[in-house]
């Protein structure tokens, strides 16, 4: 499964140590989860998951399959941008997010894979984990095995695909007719926004990811940005039809907050409004909502930025054919996000509902 064509491996794959076999088994204990999406939300999911599914005096008999992340691949800036344009390779950082927040807690190399480089020229403004993932994708010429050693090396629970292995970029048509392409050009365009679009059109998702999707008990939309993450990964060929075809329940994680610009003053019903507009075959059965008070101290820093708490409109919800679930899923913290135990607490209890699909 070849990243890129044309490029040869510096060192052949048998130098490394094969890799684990993934059960299929679809009548072993436990539930399957996927958790899919991008930035800072995935990872956040991904830990309260971990935590949930893979105890700790059993993880290292747990099967792996009981928890997928799907990554979308579309992130052109910072230390993945660079990556990304000298390597030819997909970019790393999001899943590098990934990889960190699955960590079973027993390798000292956390630490290392979240260093940075100081500085702007050369490694400067590098993540070591970065360059870990960039280094293992030319021994192997598979982005995919890249990412395996590295779970590897962290001794992860669960595992972790990219939604696709195509070169995909973000463009973005804004309201006033402009457009931009590139995720980190849209971002701090801070303009409200039409549609966006993959390109290449008719990016494929990797036949691995789509086959997770169909088996899991539920597929989990984490929390993210709207234009630059959750869409995106919608957009690849094949998953939103996966999903359709999955036999869990869809849920989707509401965002905590408005963002500045793309999605202003938007509420609950406009989000999925959205989502359905770029993906009009989707299924999303539940809504993750946040019904727990923040500090009056927080909401004005984050309002004098722009960003307000989205509204919930449970009615339109109801009648649009989404079940709302309104429930604490807030971080005691000087920031606002979402608390990862509380989250997938949130996740797991809506396998109570799978009957009700």
């Amino acid at each position: 499964m070849a990243c890129w064509p044309g490029r040869e491996p510096r060192m052949a794959a048998s130098n490394w140590p094969a890799r684990r076999p993934l059960t299929t088994d679809t009548a072993g204990p436990g539930p399957r989860i996927v958790a899919l999406g991008g930035g800072t939300g995935l990872p956040v999911l991904l830990g309260g998951l971990k935590e949930a599914l893979f105890p700790r005096d059993r993880r290292a008999s747990a099967r792996r399959d009981r928890l997928t992340a799907i990554v979308t691949v579309a992130d052109d800036g910072g230390s993945s941008g660079r990556l990304r344009e000298t390597y030819r390779m997909l970019p790393p950082g999001d899943i590098r997010n990934c990889l960190l927040a699955l960590s079973s807690g027993r390798s000292m190399l956390a630490p290392l894979f979240n260093f940075r480089f100081s500085g702007s020229q050369d490694v400067g403004g590098h993540s070591l984990g970065n360059l870990i993932l960039s280094a293992l994708t030319e021994i192997e010429n598979d982005f995919c095995e890249a990412v395996e050693h590295a779970g590897r090396l962290l001794g992860i629970c669960g595992r972790i695909l990219p939604a696709t292995l195509a070169d995909v970029r973000v463009t973005a048509e804004f309201e006033d007719g402009s457009s931009v392409a590139g995720e980190s050009k849209i971002a701090v365009r801070r303009r409200h926004i039409r549609r966006v679009r993959l390109h290449p059109a008719g990016a494929r998702v990797l036949p691995e990811a789509a086959a997770a999707i169909e088996a899991a008990d539920v597929i989990a939309i984490a929390p993210g940005s709207l234009y630059t993450s959750l869409i995106p990964i919608l957009l690849v060929e094949g998953l939103v039809e996966a999903m359709t075809r999955a036999r869990g329940r869809v849920v989707l994680v509401m965002n905590l907050m408005t963002e500045p610009g793309e999605t202003e003053a938007f509420t609950a019903v406009d989000h999925l409004l959205a989502i359905r507009r770029h993906a009009p075959k989707i299924r999303i059965d539940d809504v993750l909502l946040n019904t727990t008070p923040i500090a009056p101290a927080l909401l004005a820093r984050y309002s004098a930025a722009g960003a307000v708490p989205i509204t919930i409109d449970r009615e339109i919800l109801q009648a649009l054919g989404y079940r709302p679930h309104e429930c604490d899923l807030l971080r005691a913290d000087h920031q606002i996000r979402h608390d990862p135990g509380k989250l997938a607490h949130a996740v797991m209890e809506t396998m109570a509902n799978r009957e009700a699909k």
